[in-house]
């Protein structure tokens, strides 16, 4: 009796043994490697929608994506938010990083600002914003989106933001100063080529090539998750040429 039961302790004390091995591997494998979790600013969160969508048709795989205001973002990475690569141009990252430490930037490509307005007025050249039928000129926060800066700074370095003086205003967004203009509620603004697949909906677009820093996009790497297999592997792929395709459909390119 006494050597079944020594035996059934044998066999139950090795088979916890390996549940428990087992377990603890896979806990530690997880943590070790962990998935993608992708942070982009609102402007951009439909291309980076559709290189998540490819990586995942190649086998890929991706926790998840987020977009919104990239400070707010980049400010709950430090809080622990999870996300482990940013997708943003580099100018900002380096103004909102705080606390936040980037192991890595993997160039994507430059992109222009560029001026949009609404369907039944036309444009030739920046300086008709001056037109008395331009009343409202609308560009994103300069806080948390690049093409705000990139507007506040070509409207100052060309003289028009003195000249054009209240008809500029600010709005939370890329996506909004395109909805805006969609609902005709300005009539023009500063976008950047990613939202412009909706141009059919508005008058037309001009795009901005000088008066304002280089707008470099680039995918950055939080520190301390550059080393996981998963994270390379997405990385990876934005050099591949599917993802340049989708990139240069959303008006970024190398």
């Amino acid at each position: 009796m006494r050597l079944w039961m020594k035996g059934v302790l044998i066999r139950f004390g090795l088979s916890a043994f390996l549940v428990t091995g087992f377990f603890w591997s896979s806990l530690v494998a997880e943590v070790a490697y962990a998935k993608p979790v992708i942070t982009t600013g609102a402007g951009y969160k439909t291309m980076v929608e559709a290189l998540v969508a490819a990586f995942r048709e190649t086998g890929g795989q991706i926790e998840e994506a987020y977009g919104g205001h990239i400070g707010q973002l980049v400010a709950q990475i430090a809080q622990g938010s999870g996300s482990n690569i940013v997708v943003s141009d580099q100018g900002t990252l380096e103004a909102v990083a705080g606390d936040v430490k980037f192991a890595s930037f993997t160039p994507l490509g430059e992109t222009p600002l560029v001026l949009a307005w609404r369907k039944g007025l036309s444009l030739k050249e920046p300086n008709d914003l001056l037109k008395p039928e331009f009343k409202k000129v609308a560009h994103p926060d300069p806080k948390g989106a690049i093409y705000g800066r990139a507007a506040v700074a070509y409207l100052k370095s060309s003289g028009l933001g003195d000249r054009l003086g209240d008809k500029v205003m600010a709005v939370s967004s890329v996506p909004q100063v395109m909805a805006y203009l969609v609902a005709g509620e300005i009539d023009a603004g500063f976008v950047n080529r990613a939202v412009l697949k909706a141009d059919n909906q508005i008058g037309g677009s001009k795009e901005i090539e000088t008066g304002y820093p280089p707008i470099k996009m680039v995918a950055a790497v939080v520190d301390g998750a550059e080393a996981d297999p998963l994270i390379q592997a997405f990385i990876k792929f934005l050099s591949s040429q599917k993802a340049k395709e989708i990139l240069r459909s959303f008006g970024v390119w190398l």
